[in-house]
């Protein structure tokens, strides 16, 4: 049987850059680091938009239950907000992502 190999360009999506503190931070969980790490890559991606929870529960092999709690994680140690762009007839809102780059000791 013939093997081919296929070279992928993993760097063609787009990448983005992690921060030690993020990944020294013991109060966050493993699950944290890696939704982090997902969205500091979409963003070095040039991606204005991001892809829904479901997507990204999907892509992370996470339910969005616990792609949820696992936000939640980097929400409240500072890592990641969160804003809501309404849509210009006012029916629907989209997230807007936002990584720290400040985030306070302790």
């Amino acid at each position: 049987m013939d093997k081919t190999t296929q070279v992928i360009d993993v760097l063609s999506m787009g990448y983005g850059t992690v921060s030690r503190s993020v990944m020294s931070d013991r109060k966050l969980t493993v699950e944290a680091k890696a939704i982090y790490a997902y969205f500091a890559a979409c963003i070095g991606a040039g991606d204005t938009s991001f892809p829904t929870v479901g997507e990204i529960s999907k892509d992370l092999n996470m339910s969005e239950e616990r792609f949820r709690k696992h936000q939640k994680n980097l929400i409240e140690r500072g890592y990641l907000t969160i804003r809501k762009d309404t849509a210009a007839n006012g029916r629907y809102s989209t997230n807007v992502y936002v990584i720290q780059e400040r985030v306070a000791n302790g």
